[in-house]
């Protein structure tokens, strides 16, 4: 992480605040208080880093705080109201251009936001190791549903004595995705990389921990802004130095986002971003003779016929059946969790009623004693 990141001070072009941002602001400007427009460059604890145009100020964003319907996130465009008594939290959250969005931890299905308004998302694999294509699949669909727009970066380039091959290894696992192969160490790629970091643009940056997305943003950064750490020889593993998503400004004018190491990204309802990494089987799926065809057995299923024809590889296909019964899944939980939550809704409805009939007869009690008074 960025140890004195609250002393960098973008201003608010260069963060990409424009005029519908202007506009959105402007409707919400009438609340007391004194408010600032900005964009969150780090979440953590209950709290936010803003970049205001000025000094960066650490908001209240925690749900006992806030204001927002929205749970914040990195790269969120804000606005910062400043309680004379309470200090300063956020008032509002701008709608999110993009999203990159993973089902979050823990038995509930809920979704979590790791970064929002980004243009590309660089899903990284380190070619110091064996590539894991099932994995490169998955955050490919992760990063094809943000709405933005996805690129495979094979880090360590110089591990290898043939780089290109392993391109074309994942090109092919990888239609429509730009997969570029990157050494910090002899500068292959780097220029490639660097390009996509234009003025204006948002990059997030995905993939295990040691694969390198701290070592690229020093070299994109002319200088060592993030900690790096050493990759354990026994397992390949690396050291989580990234602990919070941090929005970090790049000389040129753009920024990158880096993330904690993540192993495994679940998804999260995630269906145009599956339609997106596996277009050759989501193509086929339209043309299968029946709507709720399964592909296993049924007359007319175009997707087998494709197998057949060696259109779809078979690999591909035992992966995106696992990938869409993973949101099957999801969507029988959400359904479950709706179904629990509306029973404890009328629950909690009825003890209230039982609770108010007592007083009801005890009042009606009364009122028939003071008249049979008089």
């Amino acid at each position: 992480m960025i140890d004195d990141l609250a002393r960098l001070t973008p201003d608010l072009a260069t963060l990409g605040w424009d005029e519908t941002l202007d506009d959105w602001a402007a409707e919400r400007d009438d609340a007391d208080g004194e408010r600032a427009r900005g964009r969150i460059a780090r979440v953590s604890r209950g709290f936010s880093l803003v970049f205001t145009g000025g000094d960066a100020v650490l908001v209240a964003s925690g749900s006992t705080r806030s204001r927002t319907e929205l749970v914040p996130a990195t790269g969120d465009y804000v606005i910062v109201v400043d309680d004379p008594e309470d200090g300063p939290s956020l008032a509002a959250i701008a709608p999110r251009r993009s999203a990159l969005t993973r089902r979050a931890a823990g038995r509930v299905p809920e979704p979590q936001v790791l970064a929002s308004n980004i243009d590309d998302v660089f899903v990284m694999e380190g070619l110091d190791r064996d590539i894991n294509l099932r994995r490169i699949e998955r955050q490919l669909v992760v990063a094809w549903d943000s709405g933005a727009e996805p690129v495979v970066v094979l880090t360590k380039a110089d591990q290898l004595d043939d780089p290109d091959a392993a391109v074309d290894e994942v090109s092919a696992i990888a239609p429509g995705v730009e997969v570029v192969a990157i050494s910090t160490i002899t500068g292959r790629g780097i220029d490639a990389i660097a390009g996509r970091v234009a003025a204006g643009r948002t990059i997030a940056l995905m993939g295990l921990s040691g694969i390198g997305k701290s070592t690229l943003v020093n070299e994109l950064t002319d200088g060592v802004v993030q900690r790096t750490g050493e990759v354990r020889a026994a397992d390949q593993r690396g050291r989580h130095t990234t602990v919070t998503r941090d929005l970090i400004p790049i000389p040129d004018g753009g920024f990158i986002i880096d993330t904690p190491g993540i192993r495994e990204i679940g998804l999260w309802q995630a269906y145009r971003g599956m339609a997106k990494a596996f277009p050759e089987i989501s193509g086929e799926v339209d043309s299968c003779r029946f709507a709720d065809c399964e592909h296993e057995k049924e007359p007319g299923c175009a997707v087998r016929a494709a197998l057949a024809e060696g259109l779809i590889p078979e690999r591909r296909l035992e992966h995106w059946r696992d990938l869409m019964a993973e949101l099957g899944l999801q969507e029988t939980q959400l359904e479950e969790y709706a179904r629990r939550s509306e029973s404890r809704d009328r629950a909690d409805a009825e003890r209230r009623r039982d609770a108010e009939r007592p007083n009801k007869r005890k009042r009606r009690k009364s009122g028939r004693r003071g008249r049979r008074g008089r």
